[in-house]
């Protein structure tokens, strides 16, 4: 079987680990690691808790320079924090030291984060058409890397199938790709890039493992992109409930909103032979996968490295 990739993050003090770890998932066989553009989250809730941000990039440089077959992606530079002829330089360095082993992940991400910021955001679909365009006109002499488009419901991953090389989403349930590949022009279907970020979690012991997937999927209920997301995908009745909850501000209520079936079309849970056989039913509907150890554990290096050697 086909290893995933795998999400690797670093928080400040863990960078220089999370460079190792990279060495050691190219070591062990990984093929690829994408970078989150994540936030620092001092207290309470991840929106409201935001103090700063941590750039991918400059992990996805690192980890490039230190290895020499490992795929690296970023998954995903936001936007609006990064002008694109900015971007399209740093992501043109990466794709030349790297001898093509960047792929720029580029998403929209979510209003209620880039208010924190002081950033209002415009309509998605005619912003991400409008960065790619830039980034293409600001680079025409340099080389360009593979671009993903960070993408959750079906418009954005027509877009996607339109102006870009790959789609990026978070959590998509299985159940739903069939979907979303027909939104990709025929065309393009034999080389693009589906990828889908999981969250995975080890136990012998469902109820844990079920009870992490609705904790992980209740954080995202606070956010409006993946409530519609869910209820485009099948799942109405859970992001009604969801939604309810989070209106009432009751954290149990949230994570109880997630079903048993959503649980389990979306979380990568159980044991190694049961996370094995998922795995290797995500590859078989045409999907590169990665998975993510975020929120498992505080010490992010050990935690990769658990689910890694589960593919040894």
């Amino acid at each position: 079987m086909p290893k995933p990739g795998m999400l690797l993050f670093a928080e400040p003090g863990d960078r220089k680990a999370a460079i190792k770890v990279a060495q050691e998932l190219e070591r062990r066989g990984f093929p690829r690691v994408i970078c989150p553009y994540d936030y620092a989250v001092p207290q309470g809730d991840w929106i409201s808790g935001i103090s700063e941000v941590y750039d991918s990039l400059s992990l996805c440089t690192a980890i490039l320079q230190a290895t020499s077959t490992l795929i690296v992606e970023s998954g995903i530079t936001v936007t609006y924090m990064r002008h694109p002829a900015d971007l399209a330089g740093a992501a043109s360095f990466n794709h030349e030291i790297s001898d093509g082993r960047y792929l720029l992940g580029l998403g929209t991400s979510h209003d209620a984060i880039l208010k924190r910021f002081g950033i209002q955001p415009q309509k998605p679909l005619a912003h991400m058409r409008d960065y790619v365009e830039r980034i293409h006109a600001a680079a025409p002499r340099q080389p360009l890397p593979p671009i993903l488009i960070g993408a959750l419901r079906r418009k954005m991953t027509h877009l996607a199938g339109e102006i870009a090389e790959g789609a990026l989403g978070g959590n998509w349930p299985l159940s739903h790709v069939p979907e979303l590949r027909k939104e990709i022009p025929a065309a393009k279907r034999d080389t693009f890039r589906l990828e889908n970020i999981a969250p995975i979690w080890i136990t012998n012991d469902r109820d844990e493992g079920l009870a992490f997937v609705r904790r992980f999927l209740g954080l995202h209920m606070r956010l409006p992109n993946y409530t519609s997301f869910f209820i485009e995908a099948g799942y109405e009745e859970e992001a009604r409930r969801g939604m309810a909850a989070v209106e009432a501000d009751d954290t149990a209520a949230i994570d109880a909103s997630i079903s048993e079936r959503m649980a389990d079309d979306i979380g990568i849970f159980g044991s190694v032979p049961q996370i094995r056989d998922k795995v290797e039913a995500w590859q078989a509907a045409g999907v590169t996968l990665t998975v993510s150890t975020l929120y498992t554990s505080p010490d992010q290096p050990d935690a990769i490295m658990r689910v890694a050697k589960m593919f040894d």
